[in-house]
């Protein structure tokens, strides 16, 4: 079998697996495609159907702030004592976290933070270049709006947070506007006016619809030649070569390099195999509306709140918070209805007869940075997961960088920050 596959690899290029069909794992195979890989990808799921369907579709490229900030600690108890807040612990998963929330609150410190902005933002800043070449200019223009986006924040003065991330834009040179009240209800006419103070960040953009941009990206790979195949893989095997054979639900197959992209679903298959990191999931929540009669036309980051409002081709879109459960506890639909609650309160006029509620994991990293790695103790094994709140932003840059990767490629982006072996 090892020197049949040798033979056909000679032939035809490396044969490699991906595991996940979400943005991270699409962007990826449509990149390795490309690069003359035979590339099969391997999900239970549709494309887009894990927590790629249902984000805030926010392409935040000057996002370079982690979700992990000095002062941290004193927040935590006012976010769960406050039923509008946007962090809940599930009672019966809070043992368990506690080792990863330690982790998180220990990333809050000032020299880790500034390390994990450098690593975001070297991710981050050309991921619309990226994507208007991974999905051409036509699908680029369909599915992305280059608008700006604005972020809200209540209260007059400005928070340690605030003031933490303005540090962090003087830093690597983002604009950031600020507006005043004036300013915000002329660009948002429906806007609350208790709502008083925002930034704009003119390069940010939002996709229409992110799960017609994983689609996409799916017919993409199909058209470039690869393979998808609705199959869960219940377990991978080391094979002598090396090469990589996953038992999945409907066969046994054999590859030469494996990437791991399956989000917060990744530990379920790494940790046979020895592969450990703190990944934690961060349960999020949306609400869509189809007919909101509201006039909104710029995506809305609400940082105090921790949720976005944003327009999409299928409606308005709520979406945000953090619910600490784990992938086994039931969805807790009253964290949709708290985005319905705060959503109602940003706009007064909203009409929310008709909507649709939905929950995700984010697979999430203590310290916000993802792992896009080869694990030091099997050779073409590749990890790329734990993006968090950022994968949506970042799937056509991780898709570029796990794909030099593994084909001996020169990096576009040091990967070093991005290392495994920076949890041990």
């Amino acid at each position: 079998m090892v020197t049949a596959m040798n033979s056909k690899r000679d032939e035809i290029g490396m044969c490699v697996a991906v595991v996940g069909a979400g943005i991270i794992g699409l962007s990826s195979a449509v990149s390795l495609q490309r690069r003359g890989a035979q590339v099969t990808v391997f999900d239970s799921l549709p494309p887009g159907g894990g927590a790629s369907y249902g984000n805030a579709g926010l392409l935040s490229v000057d996002t370079c702030t982690p979700i992990s900030l000095p002062g941290a600690l004193l927040q935590v108890p006012r976010w769960l004592m406050d039923p509008l807040g946007p962090l809940a612990i599930n009672p019966r998963y809070a043992l368990r976290a506690t080792p990863w929330l330690l982790k998180w609150l220990r990333a809050g410190r000032m020299d880790r933070v500034v390390a994990a902005s450098d690593a975001l933002r070297a991710l981050h800043m050309p991921a619309l270049d990226h994507y208007r070449e991974l999905l051409g200019p036509r699908h680029f223009d369909d599915l992305i709006r280059v608008t700006g986006q604005i972020h809200l924040y209540d209260g007059e003065r400005e928070s340690a947070g605030e003031r933490i991330t303005h540090q962090l834009y003087e830093r690597h040179g983002i604009i950031a506007t600020p507006l005043d009240d004036r300013q915000l209800h002329e660009l948002i006419p429906d806007l609350a006016p208790s709502v008083r103070r925002g930034v704009l960040l003119p390069k940010n953009g939002y996709t229409v619809n992110p799960h017609r941009l994983v689609q996409c990206l799916a017919e993409l790979h199909r058209v470039a030649g690869g393979k998808l195949r609705h199959e869960s893989v219940m377990k991978i095997l080391l094979e002598p070569g090396p090469s990589y054979r996953l038992l999945t639900t409907q066969g046994d197959r054999r590859f030469h390099k494996l990437l791991v992209a399956a989000g917060a679903f990744s530990m379920r298959l790494l940790a046979p195999l020895g592969v450990h990191m703190p990944l934690e999931t961060e349960r999020g929540y949306h609400v869509t509306i189809p007919n909101p009669a509201v006039d909104l036309r710029i995506p809305l980051l609400h940082k105090t709140r921790g949720f976005a409002a944003t327009p999409m081709e299928i409606g308005l879109r709520l979406a945000g918070t953090v619910e600490i459960a784990g992938l086994e506890a039931a969805m807790n639909e009253r964290r949709a209805e708290v985005l319905l609650r705060q959503g109602k309160m940003l706009f007064p006029s909203l009409q929310a007869n008709d909507f649709s509620a939905w929950m995700g994991f984010r697979p999430s990293l203590p310290d916000s940075v993802p792992v896009i790695d080869e694990s030091a103790h099997h050779s073409g094994l590749f990890i790329a997961c734990g993006h968090g709140h950022f994968g949506m932003i970042a799937g056509a840059t991780t898709g570029r960088l796990v794909s030099q990767l593994m084909l001996g490629e020169r990096p576009f982006v040091d990967p070093s920050p991005y290392s495994l072996a920076r949890f041990g």
